[in-house]
């Protein structure tokens, strides 16, 4: 975690700010002048890194842990990472008699914390390997190209901009638009943060000091609103337990002026629709593991499916090309998530312009529109206060 996030992030509970408390941290220096360039507030907010520590909430008791380079901005922080919170109770000032009021601060209510999806997720992305392509396309050329369609941007439209990508899975695509000259932030629910922030680092090159990633729910996002100049989801608020209240947290995170993107399931034919809620209905409650290894067995037959589909319609498919792990972790993202909510474009289009969303646009490509809605619009610019006039005198 860089310094710098301490300006974007806030306690998911309370909305206060944190102070920062580090037990390992390193210092990456910053030699290039077009990169010391991009970084806000000074340089050194860049290259003070911090592997391990923890940030305690200014406005409640709740202390959230950074691992691995990356902090865990979730309320039941202590119980997913209570080894970590023992390791170093002495630093937290001793643990006697908090243990348990951590518990209670940390409970989750299951109208915006499901841990089915966080299991599910961490279990996918864990699976995933950084040459596989994501959902058959090439993320580094391809999907980077499409990213810009998708936010109706120029190729410079991100350059010196803080973006979100909320539900950044993976990451390949959070760290491919730094190149634009981009911030970015990428969220996720689950430890497959962890991968995605290693992964980044490596691969980055001199983009990395503006590449952060967080552990946190877009249900209770641990992020200031209004923080970001653009913001991103892509095939995420549908597997929260409340998609609408999902895109309403969303987009408060994006300032006056923010191009606002929305990628959700659209409503499928009944005879694609019908069998999969009824497959759905028996893999959503077998456990997380017996669902990976049934997808793995059922990629065979679920093949041929797809390929005997796509020759009677006359089309391709790129399944074809994919390996046998590819198309394994695109059959456990449909069969394991619990919540997997499916919408038509109009509905869409609706919630955006109710929500005084402007010229919005419908960005669906055209090879995804079978499967897939997406949108794009604009958060409206705040109109300045007119200056009182002067008194005659």
């Amino acid at each position: 975690m860089r310094e710098r996030l301490l300006d974007i992030l806030c306690c998911p509970a309370c909305r206060s700010r944190l102070d920062l408390h580090a037990t390992k941290e390193e210092s990456r220096p910053i030699a290039d002048p077009a990169q010391a360039a991009r970084c806000v507030g000074g340089r050194e907010r860049y290259e003070r890194e911090v592997l391990e520590g923890f940030l305690r909430c200014t406005g409640c008791p709740l202390v959230f842990p950074i691992i691995a380079g990356v902090p865990r901005m979730i309320r039941n922080a202590y119980e997913e990472y209570e080894e970590f919170f023992f390791r170093h109770q002495e630093a937290l000032g001793g643990l006697a008699g908090t243990a348990e009021m951590l518990r209670k601060l940390g409970a989750t209510d299951p109208a915006i914390f499901d841990r089915r999806s966080n299991e599910s997720f961490g279990r996918q992305w864990q699976e995933y390997q950084y040459g596989d392509k994501t959902w058959f396309k090439d993320d580094l050329a391809l999907r980077k190209g499409e990213f810009l369609v998708s936010m109706d941007l120029p190729e410079d439209g991100l350059r010196g901009k803080l973006l979100l990508d909320a539900g950044c899975g993976n990451g390949k695509l959070t760290a491919s638009v730094a190149a634009y000259g981009a911030e970015v932030v990428g969220m996720d629910l689950s430890r497959s943060i962890e991968r995605a922030a290693e992964n980044a680092e490596k691969s980055a090159g001199a983009d990395a000091p503006f590449i952060h990633f967080v552990q946190g729910n877009i249900l209770e996002p641990p992020l200031l609103p209004e923080s970001f100049d653009h913001i991103h989801t892509s095939g995420v608020l549908h597997h929260t337990p409340d998609t609408w209240r999902a895109f309403d947290s969303f987009l408060a995170l994006g300032k006056p002026g923010a191009h606002v993107y929305v990628q959700l399931y659209r409503v499928r034919e009944a005879w694609v629709g019908i069998p999969n809620r009824m497959i759905r209905a028996v893999t959503t409650r077998l456990p997380v593991e017996v669902t990976w290894k049934l997808c793995w067995h059922l990629v065979p037959l679920h093949t041929l499916a797809v390929r005997i589909v796509a020759a009677l319609r006359g089309e391709k498919t790129p399944i074809a090309e994919a390996n046998r792990r590819e198309r394994a972790v695109s059959l456990f993202d449909n069969y394991s998530p619990p919540y997997q909510y499916r919408y038509h474009p109009h509905e869409v289009e609706a919630k955006f312009k109710a929500a005084g969303l402007e010229a919005v646009k419908d960005v669906t490509f055209q090879n995804e529109a079978r499967h897939m809605v997406a949108f794009v619009g604009r958060k409206p610019a705040r109109v300045a206060e007119a200056a009182p006039l002067a008194r005659a005198s």
